[in-house]
């Protein structure tokens, strides 16, 4: 029985839901709007190629289950199982992306694999901070991991007790 199989329609939204709420909380604590959209991108593309490794993702195989499951989905499932955010304030929207991770982590607690899962989220975390942005058109933009980036990865590495 696969990890879907295992869980309520309402905990497979919140795992579905976790990684890209790690993105976003991470990807929104500096930046402005096309700086947060590249940051994100990054998480996808991150997926994309642990998922294409041979032997898994190095992450377990709840983590390639999810990601083979998220891979698999048609348009309507996915949007069935996004999470509609409540508010348009930036601060209230980092503290629903914190509130989804941790959501997302509670499901996982106790099955095989979910530490691998933790890890996943912050790599991917790192990953999403560690974005080229600024510059113009592209050019010139730099790698770097500011401050409020590092306490927002700090924030999740201690949430999920990692």
């Amino acid at each position: 029985m696969g990890i879907r199989e295992q869980l309520t329609p309402e905990q497979w939204k919140a795992l579905v839901n976790a990684p890209g709420a790690a993105a976003t909380f991470v990807a929104t604590a500096s930046g402005g709007g096309l700086e947060v959209f590249k940051e994100v991108f990054s998480a996808s593309k991150f997926t994309q190629e642990i998922a294409g490794k041979s032997g898994g993702s190095g992450y377990g195989s709840l983590v390639d289950e999810l990601i083979a499951a998220m891979k698999g989905m048609t348009f309507e499932e996915a949007k069935a199982n996004a999470i509609q955010y409540q508010s348009q304030n930036p601060a209230d929207i980092r503290a629903e992306m914190k509130r989804l991770v941790a959501e997302g982590v509670a499901v996982i607690a106790g099955l095989p694999g979910a530490d691998g899962f933790k890890k996943w989220l912050v790599d991917m975390a790192r990953e999403v901070a560690g974005t080229k942005t600024g510059g113009v058109l592209g050019i010139g933009g730099q790698a770097i991991i500011d401050e409020q980036e590092q306490a927002a990865i700090a924030e999740l590495t201690a949430m999920m007790d990692l």
